[in-house]
């Protein structure tokens, strides 16, 4: 490797020569010129030698392009020209702008486990859905914001609400629902910050309640309908440990909890002796649950 000293003693010191940047070229009449090659507009003044026939030349820096090549029998006026209109402005559209933020529920609806709720709504004829909170059972939060263009203030006085709960195996299931009507005070510039009550199996507003947040706004932008995106469990996914394995479940407990419902398949009670991690009393009351509210609806 060069050292830094040995790197200097290369450069060249002085005056530069004279033939540095210059180019000497021979024209037609055998005359040699030098041009300067750093100057491409002293280098176009010299008479080069003129390419044969049938030879194309490049280009030049500064040069026109070439006029496009008349189509024979067809008028000037009637040439395709390429489209050089520039792209038409945008033009903002107002329109509803709601948050789902979050929901409070009653009650959770799954044997196993805990519920994975998700939203859907609906506005006109349009319909969004917010992606899955998975585990978070009765108190799910999406914070997800939906801009629903709409073509004036009278075409939409009502939105609708569906919470349910991601199934694996089953279809999915809805455990609540609210229709929520907007007032005319939206529509004049005021925000919309409630929570909503939301019925379902329990009654007519006993399922819990759903925070949105409702305004009236010129939107940048308009959001199509949504695909929900299925989001992977926290047990699969790739960085977080492997769930804790099964606890073993007696068949003693089964039995004493099959004594006290006779009508309730083993199965289903070992499943749910599982879900409470062997826990007896725990067991014993989310079969309790189940079986009232199987009986109140």
């Amino acid at each position: 490797m060069m050292s830094a000293t040995e790197r200097r003693d290369q450069v060249v010191l002085g005056p530069l020569p004279p033939s540095f940047l210059r180019l000497e070229t021979r024209t037609s009449n055998g005359e040699t010129v030098t041009t300067v090659t750093a100057d491409p507009a002293i280098g176009r003044q010299v008479d080069l030698p003129t390419p044969p026939p049938g030879t194309q030349q490049p280009p030049t820096s500064g040069a026109r392009p070439p006029a496009p090549q008349q189509r024979p029998g067809v008028p000037p006026q009637h040439q395709s020209q390429p489209d050089l209109q520039p792209a038409q402005p945008y033009v903002p559209q107002a329109g509803l702008s709601i948050t789902i933020a979050q929901a409070v529920l009653n009650k959770s609806y799954t044997l196993i486990g805990s519920m994975d709720p998700y939203v859907r709504l609906k506005v006109g004829h349009n319909t969004y859905e917010t992606f899955t909170h998975a585990g978070a059972d009765k108190a799910p939060c999406w914070n997800k914001v939906y801009h629903c263009a709409l073509p004036n203030t009278h075409s939409v006085r009502t939105v609708s609400v569906e919470i349910f709960d991601e199934r694996a195996l089953t279809d999915d299931q809805r455990i609540a629902y609210a229709k929520i009507a907007v007032p005319q005070s939206v529509f004049e510039g005021h925000t919309l910050d409630e929570w909503f009550p939301l019925s379902g199996k329990l009654g007519e507003a006993k399922e819990g309640s759903i925070n949105l947040i409702i305004s009236y706004t010129t939107m940048p932008m308009i959001t199509l309908p949504y695909q929900r995106i299925h989001y992977p469990y926290a047990g699969w996914h790739p960085n977080i440990s492997p769930p804790d394995p099964l606890p073993e479940i007696s068949e003693a407990d089964v039995n004493n909890i099959k004594d006290m419902f006779p009508e309730v398949d083993k199965e289903v009670i070992r499943t749910v002796l599982e879900s409470k991690h062997g826990n007896v009393e725990a067991a014993v009351a989310a079969i309790l649950d189940i079986m009232d509210g199987d009986g109140g609806s």
